[in-house]
């Protein structure tokens, strides 16, 4: 019966309050190990849910579960997992070499959209090595500058993209003059870019692919 208990506990701690109570009750070794597999098995809001309400203002109560968070940091598909996860290993103060190397394994994944300057904003101010691109630079505050004309350039040189690609501005397909990608980007203050290349975007929008589809994310 205290194994079934165990099974299920993960799952109905972090929809019920008084079960992080009940959970923290638990003998030593059951304790950590409802909380290990709830680190395997939740992901996204139901794990941030989870160690939020356990945490409860006590981060040494986690800095038993390192391991399991850096295993979990390895095994992360979201982005915003990985925020919260780093956020977790580095008010932890875990080796900073075993941080960097998943970071950088794993950039593709964390260094898009949304929460790459998040993600940025932690790696500046603990002074992490992480690799930025050569298409880029970011700053103190995890904020890119893009150096545009060599993006487009590179971009155009491995035949991603063509002169013309569609601009995915903001979520919303928007238009710009013929041969003036450039100049319109230039007028800009850029967050993020992101391309979908030729191979793909023809698939996606046919003809209007052709050229690839460059997405844009402003400030």
């Amino acid at each position: 019966m205290k194994n079934i208990i165990l099974f299920f506990l993960p799952f109905v701690c972090f929809a019920q309050t008084n079960s992080y109570d009940l959970l923290k009750k638990l003998p030593k070794l059951e304790f950590e190990k409802a909380v290990t597999d709830s680190i395997t098995k939740l992901d996204s809001s139901d794990l941030w849910n989870f160690l939020y309400h356990l945490k409860d203002g006590d981060t040494n109560s986690l800095k038993p579960f390192n391991n399991s968070f850096v295993e979990k940091l390895k095994s992360a598909k979201y982005p915003m997992d990985m925020h919260f996860l780093l956020e977790i290993l580095l008010e932890q103060n875990t080796e900073k070499t075993i941080v960097e190397r998943i970071l950088n394994q794993k950039q593709e994944i964390w260094d898009k959209g949304e929460w790459s300057e998040k993600m940025w904003n932690l790696i500046r101010a603990y002074n992490l090595q992480v690799y930025s691109s050569a298409y880029y630079s970011v700053n103190q505050n995890g904020e890119k500058n893009y150096n545009l004309n060599i993006f487009l350039q590179g971009k155009i040189r491995t035949e991603e993209l063509g002169t013309n690609p569609i601009l995915y501005l903001n979520y919303k397909i928007v238009s710009y003059p013929e041969n003036q990608l450039l100049d319109t980007l230039n007028k800009l203050n850029i967050k993020d870019i992101q391309v979908t290349p030729k191979s793909k975007s023809v698939g996606l929008y046919g003809k209007r692919g052709i050229d690839g589809m460059i997405m844009v994310l402003t400030r």
